[in-house]
Protein backbone atom coordinates (compact mmCIF):
# COMPACT_ATOMS: atom_id res chain seq x y z
CA UNK A 1 0.00 0.00 0.00
CA UNK A 2 2.75 2.24 0.92
CA UNK A 3 4.44 2.13 -2.73
CA UNK A 4 1.15 2.84 -3.88
CA UNK A 5 0.42 6.57 -2.43
CA UNK A 6 3.21 8.67 -4.13
CA UNK A 7 1.53 7.35 -7.42
CA UNK A 8 -1.65 7.75 -6.51
CA UNK A 9 -1.26 11.14 -5.26
CA UNK A 10 -0.05 12.02 -8.57
CA UNK A 11 -2.27 11.14 -10.95
CA UNK A 12 -5.56 11.88 -8.90
CA UNK A 13 -4.38 15.38 -7.51
CA UNK A 14 -1.41 17.10 -8.82
CA UNK A 15 -1.91 15.93 -12.70
CA UNK A 16 -5.45 16.74 -12.50
CA UNK A 17 -4.91 20.14 -11.39
CA UNK A 18 -1.88 20.29 -13.59
CA UNK A 19 -3.86 19.65 -16.76
CA UNK A 20 -6.71 21.74 -15.46
CA UNK A 21 -4.60 24.64 -15.33
CA UNK A 22 -3.52 24.18 -19.01
CA UNK A 23 -6.92 23.05 -20.45
CA UNK A 24 -8.18 25.90 -18.52
CA UNK A 25 -5.77 28.82 -18.79
CA UNK A 26 -8.62 31.98 -19.34
CA UNK A 27 -10.19 30.63 -15.86
CA UNK A 28 -6.63 31.07 -13.88
CA UNK A 29 -5.60 34.70 -15.17
CA UNK A 30 -9.09 35.75 -14.36
CA UNK A 31 -8.63 35.07 -10.62
CA UNK A 32 -4.89 36.44 -10.57
CA UNK A 33 -6.80 39.37 -8.87
CA UNK A 34 -7.34 37.19 -6.04
CA UNK A 35 -6.45 34.79 -3.39
CA UNK A 36 -8.00 31.73 -4.35
CA UNK A 37 -7.70 29.81 -8.04
CA UNK A 38 -10.35 29.83 -10.54
CA UNK A 39 -9.88 26.59 -11.95
CA UNK A 40 -9.45 24.09 -9.18
CA UNK A 41 -6.86 23.57 -6.46
CA UNK A 42 -4.56 20.76 -4.80
CA UNK A 43 -6.74 21.13 -1.54
CA UNK A 44 -10.22 20.66 -3.30
CA UNK A 45 -9.44 17.79 -5.39
CA UNK A 46 -7.71 16.07 -2.22
CA UNK A 47 -11.07 16.76 -0.19
CA UNK A 48 -13.22 15.55 -2.93
CA UNK A 49 -10.84 12.04 -3.31
CA UNK A 50 -10.95 11.85 0.09
CA UNK A 51 -15.10 12.34 0.86
CA UNK A 52 -15.74 10.03 -2.20
CA UNK A 53 -13.72 6.98 -0.84
CA UNK A 54 -14.44 7.60 2.68
CA UNK A 55 -18.51 7.08 2.13
CA UNK A 56 -18.27 5.02 -0.74
CA UNK A 57 -16.01 2.31 -0.02
CA UNK A 58 -17.99 0.89 3.37
CA UNK A 59 -21.12 0.56 0.78
CA UNK A 60 -18.78 -1.86 -1.26
CA UNK A 61 -17.09 0.48 -3.74
CA UNK A 62 -13.77 0.17 -5.02
CA UNK A 63 -11.12 3.07 -3.88
CA UNK A 64 -11.95 5.84 -6.45
CA UNK A 65 -10.05 8.89 -7.87
CA UNK A 66 -10.63 11.70 -10.31
CA UNK A 67 -7.63 10.98 -12.61
CA UNK A 68 -6.39 13.04 -15.35
CA UNK A 69 -7.07 10.57 -18.04
CA UNK A 70 -10.79 11.26 -17.34
CA UNK A 71 -10.19 15.03 -17.25
CA UNK A 72 -8.72 14.75 -20.65
CA UNK A 73 -10.83 12.81 -22.40
CA UNK A 74 -14.25 15.11 -20.91
CA UNK A 75 -12.49 17.95 -22.44
CA UNK A 76 -11.54 16.20 -26.18
CA UNK A 77 -15.25 15.07 -26.09
CA UNK A 78 -16.59 18.46 -26.14
CA UNK A 79 -17.01 19.36 -21.94
CA UNK A 80 -16.93 22.65 -21.18
CA UNK A 81 -18.97 23.49 -18.36
CA UNK A 82 -20.03 21.63 -15.08
CA UNK A 83 -23.24 20.89 -16.41
CA UNK A 84 -21.57 18.60 -18.65
CA UNK A 85 -21.33 15.94 -15.59
CA UNK A 86 -25.20 15.91 -15.63
CA UNK A 87 -25.36 14.19 -19.39
CA UNK A 88 -23.01 11.28 -18.39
Amino acid sequence: ALPQLPLTSLNSVISVCCLAHSLYPEKRLRSSTTTTDGVVSRREVSISVGLMNLFMCPLGSMPNCHGAGGLAAQHRLGARHGASVVFL
